[in-house]
């Protein structure tokens, strides 16, 4: 069996996200992971603005200094991309993400050699996506969708765990996905389903299984709590159901069996709060 640890919304560079790392160093003497699965929002409030930017220090190598350099797969969330204003963007906002693909080369643990990617461990394929459709123009999201469908579609693993920023169903403060992401997702899926999809963005934890079967693992508590979040918003339920919600601070532990997945989520004290087994 082969673990690794999951972190999604943790770029605070505060003592809250400093209380995570903490717990995972706990999590990595029990389970041993051999490599992170990074949910986005690496670096709050608006990414970093070079690969030489000292936020990537604060906020990533220095909180997490005290775990193995071990490999940090990781997307981008709508923070990393930045809301810096800018005239010469589609969002108007200033785009941020390339410095967070050119900073793999210069870090022993932080990895992101493009803004959507694939890799393989053991029996499952992990697909990356970049969630933020609304920093992007059409084209590029048609190419996202083309190269990724292709990727899911032709994968010969048994799991196929899809890795994104934003929530597809949500019970928290961000609600379901938007149209556009709605779409690109169900286009994605058509001909080839995942196993399962995780996320951060919302700030909580949550396991929501759709009706047919794709398990939605919600980690965004890195490293801000869900205080100023409204409760969970059971009325997104339409087409699936909720297992698990947890208000508190904290990581998960995804471990690879031959023959199933297991999906842990722990608080900030490194205690486990649910286990979800998909065979």
């Amino acid at each position: 069996m082969v673990n690794c640890l999951i972190i999604g919304d943790m770029g605070k560079g505060t003592m809250d996200q400093n209380k995570v790392s903490k717990s995972m160093k706990l999590l990595y003497k029990q389970y041993k992971p051999k490599f992170v699965l990074g949910l986005g929002d690496n670096i709050y409030p608006n990414g970093c603005s070079s690969k030489n930017d000292p936020r990537f220090i604060s906020h990533f190598e220095h909180q997490y200094s005290i775990l193995p350099n071990h490999r940090w797969y990781m997307c981008l969330g709508n923070h990393d991309y930045g809301y810096e204003s800018s005239i010469n963007s589609i969002s108007g906002f200033k785009d941020n993400s390339s410095s967070q693909i050119d900073y793999t080369n210069f870090s022993k643990k932080w990895y992101m050699p493009s803004k959507y990617y694939s890799f393989v461990k053991g029996p499952v394929e992990f697909f990356y996506l970049d969630s933020n459709m609304d920093r992007v123009p059409e084209d590029e999201i048609q190419k996202q969708l083309d190269v990724m469908k292709d990727k899911l579609d032709n994968s010969i693993k048994k799991f196929k765990v899809v890795v994104g920023h934003h929530t597809w169903r949500s019970v928290a403060g961000h609600g379901n996905a938007e149209h556009r992401y709605e779409t690109f997702l169900n286009g994605l899926f058509k001909d080839t389903k995942p196993t399962m999809y995780l996320c951060g963005h919302d700030h909580c934890k949550s396991l929501i299984v759709k009706d047919d079967g794709i398990v939605l693992g919600v980690l965004g508590t890195g490293g801000e709590p869900y205080d100023n979040d409204p409760p969970p918003a059971l009325n997104n339920m339409h087409d699936c159901r909720l297992d698990y919600f947890s208000p508190s601070l904290g990581a998960g532990v995804l471990q690879i069996g031959k023959n199933n997945l297991t999906l842990k989520f722990f608080n900030e004290k490194g205690f486990c709060e649910y286990t979800h087994v998909v065979k």
